[in-house]
């Protein structure tokens, strides 16, 4: 049973405790059970999250769709969730229902997430400098050109220089969607 539905459209979530591409069995049950109904409303489920946040439990729906989520997409998925929920009974004590959407700059968590981010406009992060020339760079941002054999291929400005790198993915601290200016 579910105390509260909250939908929301954001760019990120404010209080995310968790990270990384990895349900346990309680989310994977409710994704598996929810997956259906957010597919027939022709939206992906990105994501089923379970977190305490300032002591209140949240069940978080990450959803998607190619042309962006509004209020009433959060709404509808939200009230169809809600209605599985009711009758699967997951959670043995009160929690919130949100659903939201993937949010404009949102990370890319695996290799097939930046597969399918081709052509984009990305921010990458690295764990350690990466040679440019003779200057050492960090952090990059520009489109995602290919990814192949876990290297990532982007142009990116430098001063007033178009340039090309590659990236050997084990290298990247962290990639997102970015949005350009």
């Amino acid at each position: 049973m579910y105390l509260i539905e909250i939908s929301r459209v954001s760019n990120s979530s404010l209080f995310s405790l968790k990270k990384g591409d990895i349900m346990n069995d309680l989310e994977k049950r409710i994704f598996d059970a929810c997956l259906k109904a957010v597919e027939e409303e022709n939206m992906t489920l990105v994501e089923v999250e379970l977190a305490k946040e300032f002591g209140s439990l949240i069940l978080r729906f990450t959803i998607d769709k190619e042309e962006g989520i509004d209020i009433d997409d959060t709404t509808l998925i939200s009230e169809k969730v809600g209605l599985i929920l009711d009758e699967l009974d997951p959670i043995d004590k009160e929690y919130y229902l949100e659903v939201s959407s993937i949010g404009l700059e949102r990370e890319l968590r695996n290799i097939d997430e930046i597969k399918n981010s081709i052509g984009k406009y990305i921010n990458v992060k690295t764990y350690e400098k990466i040679m440019v020339g003779k200057t050492g760079v960090k952090e990059f941002e520009g489109h995602l050109l290919k990814v192949e054999d876990n290297l990532i291929t982007m142009n990116f400005k430098m001063k007033q220089f178009k340039k090309e790198i590659t990236i050997p993915y084990e290298k990247i601290a962290k990639i997102r969607l970015a949005i350009e200016f």
